[in-house]
C-alpha cells in the first residue's frame, strides 16, 4: 500500500503532466467546494466561514467520505477574505444572515471618483492599507492573523497524500475596482474618465505585481489563481476589455509564471470570445479553470495545444441530476477535452445543496 508521501508525489506528477499539456497515466480530479463540505459534514455555516480551522477539518472530512482525489483548490475558507478582491464588506452568517445561510458580497460604492486620484498621488499599496482599515473594519489586520494558519492547513491536506493545486488568489484592477466602485459606478468612469482610471490601474498593477511575487517567492505554491469574474467581455465592448482588463491579465500571469508558479486562469462568466487571446499567454505553464457558462469544447478547439483546461462540471447537474449524468457528462470531458491537458473538475463552486452521491461520482469517473 502507498504511504501518503508516495500518493502525493504521484498526484503532483499527474497533475504536472496535464499542466504541461502531457498525457497523465489518468485524468487528475481537483475539485473546489467550500459551503458543499460545510452542509456534507452538518457544519454550522457561520463556523465555518468564520473559523480557518473548522472549515480546513470540514473539507477534509467531506472529501475524505466522497473518494480518492488528486487535489484541491481551497485549504481552508474565510469568507471576509473575499473583501479584499472587491474592496466590499461580507454579509455574515449568524451576524447579519441566518447562522446557516451562505455569506454574500454586500456590494456598495465605498470607492469614490478621488480615489483615482489618491491611488496615482500615494501609490495603491497606500490606499489599499487606508481603505481595509477605514472602510471594511480593519479588515487587513484581520486577514493577515487568517493567514498565519495556512500553512498548518496546507500541511493537513497535504499529510493526506492530497496536493494543494492552489496557494492564493489574485485578480487585476479591473475587478478590484469595479467591486469598490459598484459595477454601475465602474463602467460609468470607464466612458466618463476612462484615461485617469487607466492610469490608476497602471500604478495599481504594479503595485499588485510586487506584492504578488513577494507573497509567492515565501509561500512557493504549486499554482494560484489569478481571478476574473466580471472582466469577461460578455459584459463590456471588445475595444473596452481590450484596453482595460487583457493588457493586465497578460502581465498578472506572466509574473506569476516567470516565479515558477502555475497560473490557474479562474474564470467564471462567459469569455468564449475572448479564447483567442489567450494563447498570447506562456504555453504550458497556465490552467484554464471554465465554469460552465464558457464553451469548453471550443476552449478545447482554441487552446487544446497551448494551455490545460480545467473543469466543468456545473453547479445544476451536480444538484439536479442522477449520478449517471454525472458520470456520463464527466467522461465525455475526458474524452474530449482529455486525456491530455486536462484536469477534472467541478465548474467554480459545488454548489452547497450538491448531492454527494453526484460529488463522488464525479470523482470515480476519472477511473473509468
Amino acid at each position: 500500500m502507498a504511504t501518503a508521501k508516495e500518493l502525493y508525489e504521484e498526484r503532483l506528477n499527474r497533475i504536472k503532466t496535464a499542466v504541461a499539456l502531457g498525457k497523465p497515466d489518468r485524468v487528475p480530479v481537483a475539485p473546489l467546494a467550500n459551503a458543499f463540505c460545510a452542509r456534507h459534514m452538518g457544519v454550522k455555516m457561520s463556523e465555518f466561514c468564520t473559523n480557518p480551522e473548522i472549515s480546513n477539518k470540514t473539507i477534509i472530512r467531506s472529501f475524505s467520505n466522497l473518494g480518492e482525489i488528486d487535489a484541491l483548490q481551497s485549504a481552508y475558507f474565510y469568507a471576509p477574505i473575499v473583501g479584499t478582491i472587491w474592496l466590499s464588506r461580507v454579509k455574515l452568517p449568524g451576524r447579519d444572515l441566518p447562522e446557516n445561510e451562505i455569506w454574500q458580497v454586500d456590494e456598495r460604492e465605498l470607492m469614490t471618483v478621488e480615489d483615482y486620484d489618491t491611488i496615482l498621488n500615494e501609490g495603491y499599496n497606500k490606499f489599499f492599507h487606508d481603505y481595509l482599515r477605514d472602510r471594511l473594519d480593519n479588515l487587513g489586520e484581520k486577514v493577515q492573523q487568517i493567514a498565519d494558519f495556512a500553512p498548518k492547513a496546507q500541511k493537513a491536506i497535504e499529510d493526506l497524500g492530497i496536493v494543494l493545486f492552489c496557494g492564493g488568489s489574485f485578480t487585476i484592477p479591473y475587478e478590484i475596482f469595479c467591486g469598490g466602485r459598484s459595477m454601475q459606478s465602474f463602467l460609468k468612469d470607464l466612458y466618463r474618465i476612462p484615461d485617469k482610471v487607466q492610469a490608476a490601474m497602471d500604478v495599481a498593477i504594479a503595485d499588485i505585481i510586487g506584492n504578488v511575487r513577494k507573497m509567492l517567492r515565501a509561500t512557493k505554491p504549486i499554482g494560484v489563481w489569478v481571478g476574473g469574474w466580471r472582466s469577461a467581455s460578455e459584459f463590456i465592448s471588445p475595444r473596452l476589455w481590450k484596453r482595460f482588463v487583457f493588457p493586465y491579465i497578460k502581465q498578472l500571469v506572466e509574473a506569476v509564471v516567470e516565479e515558477g508558479v502555475v497560473a490557474i486562469l479562474h474564470f467564471d462568466s462567459n469569455w468564449t470570445r475572448d479564447l483567442e487571446y489567450l494563447r498570447e499567454l506562456p504555453k504550458g505553464k497556465c490552467v484554464l479553470a471554465l465554469d460552465g457558462a464558457t464553451d469548453i469544447f471550443k476552449a478545447k478547439e482554441v487552446l487544446g495545444d497551448h494551455m490545460c483546461i480545467m473543469g466543468d462540471v456545473p453547479p445544476a447537474l451536480l444538484s439536479l441530476g442522477t449520478p449517471d449524468e454525472v458520470h456520463d457528462y464527466c467522461r465525455r470531458l475526458i474524452n474530449e477535452i482529455g486525456p491530455s491537458g486536462f484536469i477534472l473538475s467541478s465548474g467554480c463552486d459545488i454548489p452547497p445543496n450538491a448531492k454527494p452521491e453526484n460529488v463522488k461520482a464525479m470523482i470515480e469517473s476519472v477511473k473509468g
